[in-house]
């Protein structure tokens, strides 16, 4: 097979940490990583260091934004025969859902600054012809914003990296439920499942909740029942998840996160734990791979009790890894990558 040239540009308002964004490390590292262990060239660049004059054959733009130059740019990387894509996992391209968005929601950011963010991912996805997404609702969004525009869906996958990562089991005793906030826009999210994470805690003083990021919080429960760890750099990270027997993916029902991964669901579900979560589409389509899913505050609270009884938990572990890794792996996401750049 030919070997091809690819870039990864990141639109982040840092030029120094943009390989430390955790979409960033999934969209883009993600399928780097594979790229090179194909036998393909693949660089990480931010925005302001893409030039037209270096030869790529595709060239991914990882939520690209209003820039000065960027229609100039893609004309010039046209002429050259390069494939231009434009990638979101999130929906932060559509302004009329901003007052949606969890970080307004959670009184991050202003609803202001929100939309003006929003028209800018907006502005500058309807210049591309092609684009990529991370979810299928995502898809439908793409096209109701930019009808002109081929969108392929590559959901997210586990990290390449963690292939050859090597991580002690705990033992069946050491029941760790984990929390992942991620970003610092979960409080609601969390809030959302007190109820019924604290009737669970009461009823198994064995059980211990671990809470692995930043995240403004209330729960009852025994002082050593709960674990706080500091948010996480991406190489050391996996080292918690891998600590899990159940993750918890909570969600607020709201259109916004309707249109979200099932990230957290293929982490866990790579390190042998099940996700319970809420039923967002990406979720359902990873029923039978490692998430299970809570339709309100009951459902919550019994499928915890169920994930505790011995021979339900080994139902739905055993060959965890292997069952995620048929049905979703970066490797099938790199082949899309190489068909758009070889048949442009």
């Amino acid at each position: 097979m030919k070997k091809l040239r690819f870039a990864f540009v990141a639109f982040s308002n840092s030029k120094d940490k943009f390989v430390a964004d955790p979409s960033f490390i999934y969209r883009c590292e993600n399928l780097a990583l594979a790229l090179r262990a194909e036998g393909h060239h693949a660089d990480l660049l931010h925005y302001s260091n893409l030039t037209s004059s270096e030869h790529y054959d595709l060239v991914f733009f990882h939520r690209p934004k209003r820039r000065f130059g960027l229609s100039y740019l893609l004309h010039r990387l046209h002429r050259n025969g390069t494939v231009t894509i434009a990638d979101f996992d999130d929906l932060v391209f559509d302004p009329t859902v901003a007052y949606l968005s969890p970080g307004v929601l959670n009184s991050l950011v202003t609803l202001k600054k929100t939309e003006q963010m929003f028209r800018s991912h907006a502005t500058a996805l309807k210049k591309f012809d092609l684009v990529s997404v991370s979810t299928i609702p995502l898809a439908n969004a793409v096209s109701r914003q930019a009808p002109h525009a081929k969108v392929i869906v590559m959901p997210n996958t586990v990290h390449y990296s963690w292939y050859s990562a090597i991580t002690k089991t705990l033992p069946v005793e050491h029941w760790n439920l984990t929390y992942f906030p991620g970003t610092r826009s979960h409080d609601r999210d969390f809030a959302m499942i007190r109820q019924p994470l604290e009737q669970f805690l009461d009823e198994h003083p064995s059980i211990k909740l671990h809470i692995t990021g930043v995240l403004d919080y209330e729960l009852r429960c025994r002082p050593q029942q709960l674990v706080q760890h500091e948010k996480q750099k991406f190489s050391k990270y996996h080292k918690f998840v891998a600590q899990s027997w159940v993750n918890l993916a909570p969600l607020e029902a709201t259109f916004f996160n309707q249109h979200k991964s099932a990230i957290k669901a293929i982490e866990a579900a790579y390190w042998h734990a099940p996700t319970l979560a809420s039923p967002i589409p990406d979720m359902h389509r990873l029923q039978g791979c490692g998430a299970l899913l809570a339709n309100d505050l009951n459902s919550w609270y019994q499928q915890l009790t169920k994930l505790a009884e011995p021979e339900f938990y080994i139902s739905q572990t055993q060959g965890l890894r292997e069952r995620l890794l048929a049905h979703s792996r970066i490797e099938h996401q790199t082949s899309q990558l190489i068909k758009a750049a070889l048949f442009r």
